[in-house]
C-alpha cells in the first residue's frame, strides 16, 4: 500500500486497480485478500476484501473525493466508516475491525 498523495491533492489508490485480479495483501498480522471491482454508480473506485485464511468478507471500500469509505458487516449490522485517510484505511484493516 502506498500513503502518498498526488501533487493535485488527490488521494492515490491504496491498492491495486487492475479489475478482477485478486492480490494479497499482508496489512499489520493480516492477510487480506484484495480485489478491484472497477468504479461504483458514483464513479469511485472500489474494492472487495476477503479474510485470505478463512472464506470471510471483511467489507468493502470506496475512494471518495475525501477520502474512503470502508462498509462492513458486524454482528450489530452494518457500519459505514466514511473520510478516512489512507492510515486510517489501514489500522483498521491490520486490527481486524
Amino acid at each position: 500500500m502506498s500513503n502518498s498523495q498526488q501533487s493535485s491533492g488527490a488521494i492515490e489508490p491504496i491498492f491495486s486497480t487492475r479489475t478482477l485480479v485478486p492480490t494479497v495483501q499482508r496489512i499489520g498480522e493480516k492477510a487480506v485478500e484484495v480485489t478491484y471491482l472497477g468504479v461504483n454508480v458514483a464513479g469511485e473506485p472500489t474494492w472487495i476484501l476477503w479474510d485470505a485464511k478463512d472464506p470471510f468478507m471483511i467489507g468493502m471500500l470506496s475512494q471518495g473525493q475525501m477520502g474512503y469509505t470502508f462498509e462492513q458487516r458486524t454482528t450489530m449490522g452494518p457500519m459505514v466508516h466514511s473520510n478516512l485517510s489512507t492510515h486510517s484505511v489501514q489500522r483498521m484493516l491490520g486490527s481486524g475491525n
